[in-house]
């Protein structure tokens, strides 16, 4: 993980500067100046979640909460959908039940969640995820980017940028195609299996199973990613000698994935 330009978030934050201000950071996204709660008082909300302390006060202070991500979601939207005319899909908050369940199952304080707003945005592959992610870094200019790509969890791939917008992140998840395919695999299966699969507990062969998947897609891509930066300065012969000896790999490689599949099947039928 890294962190662009930077970036210190205040302890207990109380507003967004002004986004009238000539200084103000990535003040062509700001609308409005928003009144927010600090930290102390966010992480005391968490505290009281995590213990149980789910009542109608509490709900109502998460509540609030959530809504404070509402500018900076729409901001990192605009982005997406108006300058850089690509779709997405997202949410402006995580679900109040996600937020609990998230603060139980981690240590992490309220304060420190990163994904309560977030959107998803698909690549066709890894070159394509590189050049975004790069964008995203120029024009976004407060980031912190999360590659999982080399050090998966639980098998999950991509690259989460969380860009800062008034100290409130927006978790940009960038998936290629064969990231995002594993990803709902990963889902579905949790719906049969339990949700604690996609954290690395359950069903053995269910676990075995999305690891070497994901290693495999992974190293799918990587011939993909190869094939496509053959250098031009090759003579065409010797583009020609290498191409063909990356799609046999691309061929074995698929080769495996179907017979990975197929144990797969045969354990759920047998």
């Amino acid at each position: 993980m890294r962190q662009g330009n930077g970036v210190e978030v205040a302890d207990d934050v109380k507003c967004i500067e002004d986004p009238r201000s000539k200084n103000a950071p990535m003040s062509h996204f700001f609308a409005r100046t928003l009144v927010m709660m600090s930290n102390s008082q966010i992480d005391k909300l968490g505290r009281d979640l995590r213990s149980g302390q789910i009542n109608a006060e509490n709900l109502k202070r998460l509540e609030l909460f959530r809504a404070e991500f509402g500018e900076a979601y729409k901001a990192v939207e605009d982005l997406f959908v108006n300058k850089l005319k690509l779709r997405i899909t997202g949410r402006p908050s995580k679900s109040t039940v996600a937020i609990v369940e998230k603060l139980k199952r981690e240590t992490i304080r309220l304060s420190q969640i990163q994904d309560i707003a977030g959107c998803r945005v698909l690549v066709p592959d890894i070159g394509a995820q590189d050049r975004l992610v790069h964008v995203l870094d120029t024009m976004l200019g407060r980031v912190v980017i999360d590659d999982k790509r080399d050090v998966p969890t639980h098998g999950y791939r991509a690259v989460h940028v969380i860009a800062l917008h008034g100290n409130r992140p927006v978790e940009v998840q960038v998936r290629t195609f064969h990231q995002h395919a594993w990803a709902e695999i990963s889902e579905k299966l949790a719906d049969i299996f339990g949700q604690s699969i996609k954290y690395g507990a359950g069903e053995p062969w269910v676990l075995k199973f999305l690891s070497e998947l994901s290693d495999l897609t992974a190293k799918l891509e990587g011939v993909i990613l190869q094939g496509n930066t053959v250098g031009s300065g090759e003579k065409f012969s010797r583009r020609m000698d290498i191409r063909a000896r990356l799609i046999r790999k691309e061929k074995g490689f698929i080769e495996e994935i179907q017979r990975l599949f197929d144990r797969a099947k045969n354990r759920v039928e047998g």
